[in-house]
This record gives structure tokens, C-alpha cells and sequence, in this order.
């Protein structure tokens, strides 16, 4: 059974290959930097490269190739932790991932590609009380198209989320440290592509695919210009490193005959300018036009630490509404797909759920969703990254067929 993940974007981020809902092998092309991001997949010295596995399934204990990674089960095929990288003192050495046999992956490394090289550790070290969201530049590995339906990220601790966008045109930097990112996290940018897979949390896990989503796919054009929005914050004592592995699985492009769109509903842009007030208790709700027939086959919410509560619906013009998404942790972002093989967990008061089964809709459906805020800080909160002072109230997600996007 082949295996993928949809995950988060943020803006953007919500691409096949990966279940969230618990928390290399290409050759080397030309970088603009030699030390910060690394995308190779097998690169001698690399964080995540490190011999035995430089590639070969022989390597990897691996000798029917027709089982990478479709027969895998659960997360078999994960490598998290393998890793031989020296103890670099910070927490999450055991995040590394290594990556894909040669020529059925690749890998892109964002972190420290010498962990004794002092510069490049201050360059990627966060201090305690820290919080940002940065961009490191990069090129996709990849010298050719191709096409992918599965893969997994894995992150240091204090990973809030990671977009990774690609642009039309070339980045201006050479990657080699934190600079503020091309798209603003609204997915404005003229220059940009599309995204990569990304995360909401640590560690976005590999999932299973339903038989009526065995032909979708995504592309990623030849050695693409791009960015990894890497937010994170340091609510610990000591200092943590910004740092992430994403595995990417080919898949092979004649088994590709249509492609999931993003769902981008992103809610609480008027906070920018109308902060919540100190002492609100509101409920506040959106909703997204859909625009033609199709399914929608994965949801994701997101808010920050003053929001209790993320419900979503499928409103089908009946004056009736489904509920098909809840959550109530901010920690632990949840994903949910819909298909014919998953069992997401019943509604219920203070924990996540969602509906199960194959989520159809029509032109002139609506996809609502609402956020429950409650401000009991000291300052407003306005539309902003930052977990503990600003807040959110996006939905996230894919669908086959109808485009379903609003900024509100």
C-alpha cells in the first residue's frame, strides 16, 4: 500500500505526503551556499547523510525495490533517529532523518552541515525567550521535474511551523544565513511558485493513501529558487537549534493524471489593524466559496495560545451545515484527512475529531470555519507569528477540483 502526507503550508503548505495527526539519493546540484541549507540527500558530512546509508537500499537492508515505501506499514520506513551525528549539545539529535535510496528521493537539509564549525552553529543557535520566523534560502535539489506524492519532515524542538515556498525568480541572497522572507506569509508574492511540503509541528509523520488518491501528485521543476519560513520559538532555559530534514519520495510521473489544490482560508487579517482587545471573549467566523465540484480530501487548523477552540463546516446551501473539523490545542495542531480508509476519531467535547469518509462538495458549497478567542493578556493581539502575543485563525488543506481560497 504506498504511503504519503498532506501537511501544513501555512501559507501554502498543505501537500501530499505526510500524517500529522500525532504530532537524498539525487545527485548534489549546484548551491548557493555552502554551509546553511543543505539539499542533497547523500552528501559526505552532511547532518542526516552520514555513512552507512549514503544511499543504496542494499545499505538500507532494503532488497525489493518495489517496496520503497509503498509496502511499508505505520511509519516503517522512517529513518528519525538514525542518524550518526555527533551529540551537539542541543536538544533533537535524534530529529535527524536520513535520506531516500538513490534515485527513489532526495533530501533537503536545512541546518548546520559541520556541527564543529562554530559559525555555522551561531548562525542557526536560538537563545532562551527567543521567538522568530526567518527565511533560509535554497535550491531544490532536483536537476530534473519531477513528481511526488509522499514524504516526511522532521524538526528540532521549538519548530512551530515551517513554510517552504518556491519562486519563479532567483533568490538574492546565497543562503548562507536568516534574512526576512520573499512572501510575508500570505502567499502574496508575485515571484511565487508553489509550495513544498511543510509542518505545523515537529515532526510530520507519514500517512496512508486511500485507492481514489493513488493518482495525485505534485511537482517541483528542476533545482527550483527557494525559501524555508522556519518559525520557531524558545520558551526553554536553554538555547535550541533551528534545524530540519525533509524527505521527499519520487513518484513517477505517468502515474500522476491530477493534482490536489491548496485550500487557504485564512482568518483574522482585520486584527492587524483592529487588534482583540485585552478581556475579549469572541467567537469569530469565516467562510470560503467553492467554486466547483470535487472532494476535499484533508483539513488542517491553526491558531495561536488565546485560541480555545477551531471548528469547521461544510455548509451545502441547505440552511444546514456538517461539522467536519474540530480542535482545541494550539500545541498539537491536528490534521485530518477524508477517504475511504481513515477513521478520524468522533467529535467530542475538549479533545479533536472530524468526520470520516469521502468529504464531496458541490459548486456553491461553503467551507465555514470559526475561532474561539479569549484575550486574557494585558495587550491587544494582532495578526502576528508570535504564539503568545498575536494570533490566528487559518484553515488549511487540499481538495481535488474545486479551488478554495479567501483572505478574510
Amino acid at each position: 500500500m504506498s504511503r504519503w502526507v498532506y501537511s501544513l503550508a501555512l501559507a501554502g503548505i498543505f501537500a501530499l505526503g505526510c500524517n500529522s495527526t500525532d504530532g537524498g539519493g539525487m545527485s548534489e546540484p549546484p548551491s548557493d551556499d555552502g554551509s546553511a541549507a543543505n539539499t542533497s540527500g547523500a552528501t559526505e558530512g552532511s547532518a542526516g547523510a552520514a555513512a552507512p546509508t549514503t544511499g543504496t537500499m542494499a545499505e538500507m537492508g532494503i532488497e525489493d525495490t518495489t517496496l520503497i515505501p509503498m509496502a511499508a506499514e505505520g511509519a516503517a520506513l522512517s529513518t528519525r533517529g538514525q542518524c550518526d551525528i555527533p551529540d551537539t549539545g542541543f536538544p533533537g539529535d535524534d530529529a535527524c532523518l536520513l535520506p531516500p535510496p538513490e534515485g527513489l528521493g532526495m533530501q533537503i537539509h536545512i541546518g548546520p552541515s559541520d556541527y564543529a564549525d562554530g559559525e555555522q552553529m551561531n548562525i542557526f543557535s536560538f537563545a532562551p525567550g527567543s521567538e522568530s520566523s526567518e527565511c533560509i534560502s535554497f535550491v531544490t535539489p532536483n536537476t530534473e521535474d519531477i513528481y511526488y506524492q509522499q514524504w516526511e519532515l522532521s524538526g528540532r524542538p521549538g519548530t512551530h511551523h515551517i513554510i517552504n515556498s518556491m519562486y519563479t525568480t532567483p533568490n538574492s541572497d546565497g543562503g548562507t544565513t536568516f534574512v526576512a522572507c520573499r512572501d510575508p506569509g500570505t502567499g502574496t508574492s508575485p515571484a511565487l511558485l508553489d509550495n513544498l511540503p511543510g509542518a505545523s509541528k515537529p515532526w510530520m509523520q507519514l500517512g496512508t493513501v486511500a485507492p481514489e488518491n493513488e493518482s495525485l501528485g505534485r511537482a517541483i521543476p528542476a533545482q527550483t529558487a527557494a525559501q524555508a519560513d522556519m518559525h520557531y520559538f524558545n520558551f526553554t532555559d536553554t538555547p535550541v537549534l533551528r534545524e530540519f530534514w525533509l524527505n521527499i519520495w519520487f513518484k513517477k510521473k505517468e502515474e500522476v493524471t491530477e493534482e490536489a489544490s491548496m485550500i487557504r482560508g485564512m482568518g483574522g487579517i482585520a486584527w492587524t489593524f483592529l487588534p482583540i482587545q485585552p478581556g475579549t471573549d469572541q467567537v469569530y467566523t469565516y467562510s470560503c466559496p467553492i467554486n466547483a465540484p470535487g472532494r476535499i480530501i484533508g483539513l488542517l487548523g491553526h491558531y495561536h495560545a488565546h485560541g480555545v477552540r477551531f471548528s469547521a463546516w461544510l455548509n451545502r446551501g441547505k440552511d444546514t451545515e456538517q461539522k467536519v473539523f474540530e480542535m482545541y490545542d494550539y500545541l498539537e495542531p491536528v490534521e485530518f484527512q477524508y477517504d475511504s480508509i481513515t477513521d478520524n476519531p468522533e467529535f467530542s467535547e475538549g479533545l479533536a475529531g472530524a468526520t470520516s469518509g469521502i468529504l464531496d462538495v458541490q459548486a456553491g458549497d461553503t467551507l465555514d470555519w470559526e475561532c474561539h478567542i479569549i484575550n486574557d493578556s494585558t495587550s491587544p493581539l494582532r495578526y502576528t507569528n508570535e504564539v503568545q502575543t498575536g494570533e490566528m485563525c487559518n484553515l488549511w488543506g487540499a481538495a481535488v477540483g474545486p479551488t478554495i481560497s479567501c483572505v478574510q
